[in-house]
């Protein structure tokens, strides 16, 4: 994904692609200081898209599988995600969660993230929706792409395979 989403409903971005926010960090404004959680997006043709803003836990190494500007993501098999319905886990390949924390998404998403099974990560020097377009714009972002599943609330997810 090598361009920045469009942060209105059925809105297009550079390459034509259309995304819609459906839940999470959404509405416009500066993160006022701030680093925004990460948030849920689809993509136009439904794919699941986690948008994380930069932060030190989460770091982006092109050496762990991010891809830079104008470089589609390759699905990394050695990362995996879980999503509960409230809960996100992205696990690194040594074990270690990259994101753990809780994630508002609509219904929408989690059905998508159930067919196509992946989950694409964007990340760069942006802390809130209104930084993610000039930070694609500048070639900031670094994207991912990982195998996703929903699991059950009630019961932990599985450890990531070795």
């Amino acid at each position: 994904m090598d361009h920045p989403p469009d942060r209105r409903r059925g809105g297009r971005g550079r390459e034509g692609h259309q995304v819609e926010l459906v839940g999470g960090g959404g509405g416009g404004g500066g993160g006022g200081g701030r680093v925004w959680e990460p948030w849920a997006e689809l993509m136009a043709d439904h794919r699941p898209v986690l948008v994380a803003p930069a932060a030190p836990g989460r770091p982006a190494p092109a050496g762990d599988g991010w891809s830079g500007p104008g470089a589609p993501p390759e699905l990394r098999r050695d990362w995996s995600a879980a999503f509960d319905g409230t809960r996100l886990v992205v696990t690194r390949p040594d074990g270690q969660p990259w994101y753990d924390g809780p994630l508002t998404a609509a219904r929408e998403w989690a059905r998508a993230l159930r067919a196509h099974g992946t989950l694409v990560i964007v990340t760069g020097p942006f802390t809130a929706p209104a930084d993610l377009r000039p930070a694609a714009a500048g070639g900031r972002l670094s994207t991912l792409a990982v195998p996703a599943r929903l699991v059950d609330a009630h019961r932990p997810p599985p450890a990531a395979a070795d």
